[in-house]
């Protein structure tokens, strides 16, 4: 990641390449302070696209679709043309496709931080708040993990956990993520 920001910093400062993209933004429309947030949202789009395929930080995804947003809405005559469908859809892909999970713990994060289940390497434990008699007691059973799949597809990805208790019953829980939106089927 290092590498990537120094690379940016000299590309946003030093290269001549950007300066003359700076001198045909500033020709085009005789504004210098236009050109500095033209390439201050380049350098936020750059960068958080690749902090986030790096550590896996989804939030920065969303800085740098604003930040394409941006520099769309600035630099792009709208007009609504075949060319002008095609580059909204094709930007909205990479988008899409950027979010999907690629890696096989994503859906047991998931479901460890949006169920009732904290799921670890050979197990879950549900813990559940009980009320008896006007008092709160904690419930907490573990349950086995007897099968876990986790599959990436280019647009979206599927999980699928079987959970079997210590009576033998079997749950088994299943979600598709779209987009980055996991979307749970009990």
């Amino acid at each position: 990641m290092g590498v990537i920001v120094l690379y940016s910093l000299y590309l946003f400062i030093f290269s001549n390449s950007v300066k003359g993209l700076e001198e045909e933004i500033t020709e085009k429309m005789k504004a210098l302070p236009i050109a500095i947030l033209i390439r201050y949202l380049m350098f936020l789009a750059f960068n958080s696209y690749f902090a986030n395929m790096l550590f896996d930080i989804s939030w920065l995804l969303w800085i740098c679709l604003f930040s394409v947003i941006g520099l769309w809405i600035i630099l792009t005559d709208h007009k609504l043309t075949i060319s002008y469908f095609i580059l909204n859809f094709v930007l909205l892909f990479f988008f899409f496709t950027a979010g999907v999970p690629t890696h096989q713990d994503s859906f047991k994060d998931y479901i460890s931080d949006h169920t009732e289940y904290e799921c670890l390497a050979l197990e879950c434990v549900k813990v559940k708040e009980v009320i008896e008699e006007e008092t709160v007691k904690t419930e907490i059973k573990t349950h086995s993990i007897v099968g876990y799949s986790f599959d990436w597809y280019l647009l979206f990805a599927r999980g699928n956990i079987s959970l079997q208790d210590e009576e033998g019953n079997i749950e088994v829980l299943e979600g598709t993520n779209i987009g980055g939106l996991w979307l749970l089927n009990k």
